[in-house]
């Protein structure tokens, strides 16, 4: 705005990070156009590059000429691009620096993108380059009536034109008008993927065959059917229907009601024409933009007007779309739908100059005007003596008398460049498929430097499987969509015959129907290479699963020797303990009777045993000592045995559950008890906690020993896993379908647990020690 420079929003792609999103910008056609001319001077050098997402890059250079012809400009123009390459006072003699930053805008609910301008020293101002402005405005639906299969009559907004005089506009600059047109009609094409089974779906869904036919729509879907009530955000689109066939198209009216800023008016109709081949157009014709009639348009204001049938068609049209639709779309454009681009027909039956075809590429003011609305002028032709056609990168423009009688094969070439857009999308889309099959190749070959790569490759080939599908359903609708396509006959009329030739649709056909099959090679060959990827992927899985069997296998027999060596040092401890309670018998014998410790004999072992047992009886003390060792040892297994017992008779029960819990409501609960352990398992996107404690509850449980349980929960998702009860079933009556009932009772009752019914199944034979039950 300081070198006073004429602009106008225009669709830009704008890269970062590896991800190109489009966006509206403030783009002067002036300031293009002197950077061409600087660059055809040789006063700049160009540098074409590309994204990481392979989108193209033009960089600029000084060259050494530009150099020389710097050091001759005045002192005072240098100052005034001082003025705004610089920061403002304090930080004047510090350099400007732009930042991309997107940001979620919570008023339209999406991330939104915005250049910042920084200086070092903490200056920072948002750029206003992507502010769009806003103007007031009067439109009444169109369609061709190629495309109609009725005349019933659309509806006409032309009463309402004052309206758009009353608006107002948000432009903060005086705009310089060169081309003015004369009772516009604007058709804004783009492809979707079709088919007849869709447009059977939508005729359904816009209630085409009822008698109330049409009505308020949104995409928003209806979890709770059966609720008295549904919320919407303010701004439906009003559908009426105009004609329609069962299986190949339908035609209607969308009346947009989406909220405007303050002071700004606009009556906003659409007529919609989508037919099973893709090809969708939205047609509107211009009553009145601000104070200008329909016999005064000026380009710069449809400029402004153009961006809002952009914006506000994509959004009429997800709410149509399917949700297998949209996944196409956001797939395709790598979910940046919303803002795809589309072909921009613009027809008028006057455009004021009236110039031949080639004095509208000027360079100048007319060609710069132009650019505002169709993209880069590619070839201006004079159709007729009255009508002139301008083709552009991302439109085109027929002015004349006899535009109107023209449009079969304007609808023609329109359903073909809308093809060709979608190409050229489709045709990048290929490249970053690539790119993430190169990637997930080197993560393959690096597995070993690092544990994460595996997990990595089997999200990426997911991927990548999934877009492959996607990519080959598509082509499977371009190709059907392109079969059915007959180039019309040539004109007899010589305006027509140059129109046709002009056009050159035979030609244009056959070039898309040559790209589509080399769009079929390249995802043909994307797929071979995925196909390789997971075979690479499994020889992996299967060497590291080859792994796992041996260190199990190891493992086992370590603890098979380890079982055995047990086994055979337990028959030794068994043996030992039986010596160790002989010696401890003869002990207390000696310890009694005195025996060679060198006590004194009590009387009483002298006159009961000495004198008339080991005094008159050879070797009888000695068996009875024996007699005792036998005794003593007999008695000591058996206690042995009986305190093994109280380690048996004990249940072990695992339940699968995967059931949804409150985890807050988890962690108050787990609070009461006395945890033993805690173990908890952090991983990326998971997060499982077990908690051991005992029960002390003994009326909770029917009176018996409580249980001792273990929880496994996902603390991340609110999922209880598993539990496991450990049960003294000599103390205890209950069985597994009691432990679980009591368990989810209790949960239940402190509105942890809910929706969940435990296993019923009952146990009449024996408990085994260990027994889970599936969910």
């Amino acid at each position: 705005r300081r070198a006073r420079l004429d602009y106008a929003p225009q669709s830009t792609l704008i890269s970062q990070d590896g991800v190109s999103k489009r966006t509206f910008m403030n783009v002067t056609q002036e300031g293009k156009s002197a950077v061409d001319d600087l660059r055809e001077q040789k006063l700049l050098n160009g540098l074409k590059l590309s994204s990481e997402d392979f989108q193209p890059i033009t960089a600029y250079q000084c060259s050494l000429k530009g150099l020389e012809f710097v050091q001759q400009i005045p002192i005072r123009l240098k100052k005034d691009v001082d003025g705004f390459i610089y920061a403002p006072k304090p930080f004047q003699d510090k350099l400007l620096l732009v930042q991309l930053r997107r940001e979620y805008d919570e008023e339209e609910e999406k991330e939104a993108q915005h250049f910042y301008l920084v200086a070092d020293g903490g200056f920072e101002k948002m750029s206003t380059v992507t502010e769009i402005e806003d103007v007031s405005y009067v439109a009444s639906p169109y369609l061709p009536l190629h495309v109609r299969r009725s005349e019933k009559p659309m509806t006409s907004n032309a009463h309402r034109a004052g309206e758009a005089a009353s608006g107002e506009s948000n432009i903060k600059d005086d705009l310089s008008e060169a081309i003015h047109l004369a009772h516009v009609n604007l058709l804004v094409g783009e492809w979707i993927a079709f088919g007849s089974n869709q447009i059977v779906a939508l005729n359904e869904r816009l209630g085409a065959m009822d008698r109330c036919q049409g009505g308020l729509f949104t995409s928003k879907i209806d979890s709770d059917p059966t609720a008295t009530q549904f919320k919407v955000p303010t701004g439906l689109t009003q559908v009426g229907i105009l004609d329609y066939d069962l299986i190949n198209c339908i035609n209607f009216e969308a009346e947009i009601n989406y909220p405007e800023a303050e002071g700004i008016v606009q009556v906003e109709n659409f007529g919609m024409h989508l037919n099973v081949d893709g090809t969708i157009m939205y047609g509107m014709k211009i009553e009145a933009i601000m104070e200008r009639k329909a016999d005064d348009i000026s380009l710069d204001m449809l400029s402004r007007l153009l961006v809002d049938v952009q914006k506000d068609s994509s959004q009429i049209i997800n709410d149509l779309l399917s949700a297998y639709q949209r996944s196409l779309l956001e797939m395709i454009f790598n979910g940046d739908e919303s803002n795809r681009c589309k072909y921009n027909m613009v027809i008028a039956e006057a455009i004021d100059p009236k110039l031949n075809g080639e004095e509208y590429m000027d360079r100048g003011d007319n060609e710069n005007e132009l650019k505002q609305v169709i993209g880069d002028i590619q070839s201006a032709h004079n159709i007729g003596a009255d009508d002139v056609l301008i083709l552009g990168r991302d439109g085109m423009l027929f002015a004349g008398p006899n535009s109107r009688r023209h449009e079969p094969l304007l609808l023609f070439y329109l359903s073909l460049l809308v093809r060709d857009m979608f190409i050229r999308v489709f045709f990048v889309r290929t490249f970053v498929l690539d790119d993430l099959l190169k990637t997930i190749r080197r993560l393959i070959m690096e597995h070993e430097s690092d544990p994460n790569n595996i997990s990595k490759v089997r999200t990426m080939l997911n991927s990548a499987s999934r877009d492959i599908i996607l990519l080959q359903e598509i082509l499977s609708y371009l190709g059907e969509s392109l079969e059915g396509m007959e180039v019309p006959e040539r004109p007899e009329d010589e305006a027509g015959g140059t129109l046709y030739k002009v056009l050159n649709m035979a030609n244009m056909r056959r070039d898309v129907v040559v790209r589509v099959n080399d769009l079929k090679k390249l995802v043909s060959g994307a797929q071979h290479e995925l196909q390789n990827l997971s075979s690479m992927t499994d020889v992996i899985n299967t060497k590291q699963l080859e792994d796992v069997f041996k260190s199990v296998e190891a493992n086992t027999k370590f603890l098979v020797d380890a079982s055995g060596a047990n086994e055979r040092s337990s028959a030794s401890l068994q043996v030992m303990q039986v010596m160790l309670a002989g010696m401890f018998s003869f002990d207390i014998i000696d310890r009694i009777s005195g025996g060679t410790l060198g006590l004194s004999t009590p009387w009483w072992v002298e006159q009961w045993i000495n004198e008339p047992i080991v005094a008159r009886y050879p070797f009888l003390w000695f068996a009875i000592n024996i007699v005792w060792l036998f005794l003593f040892s007999f008695i000591l297994l058996r206690v042995m045995r009986w305190m093994s017992d109280l380690s048996t008779g004990f249940l072990t029960l695992r339940v699968k559950v995967n059931a949804k819990i409150n985890v807050d409501k988890m962690e108050l609960f787990l609070s009461d008890k006395n945890i033993e352990v805690t173990e908890s398992m952090e991983e990326p996107h998971i997060s499982i906690k077990k908690v051991t404690w005992q029960e002390k509850d003994w009326a909770l449980w029917a009176g018996g020993a409580p249980p001792k349980i273990e929880l496994a929960l996902d603390t991340q998702y609110g999922f209880l896993l598993s539990v496991v009860f450990h049960l003294d079933k000599k103390k205890s009556e209950l069985n597994e379908e009691g432990l679980m009932r009591i368990l989810t009772a209790t949960l239940a009752e402190h509105g942890i647990l809910a929706d969940y019914t435990p296993p019923t199944t009952l146990y009449s034979a024996p408990m085994p020690k260990d027994q889970e039950i599936p969910s």
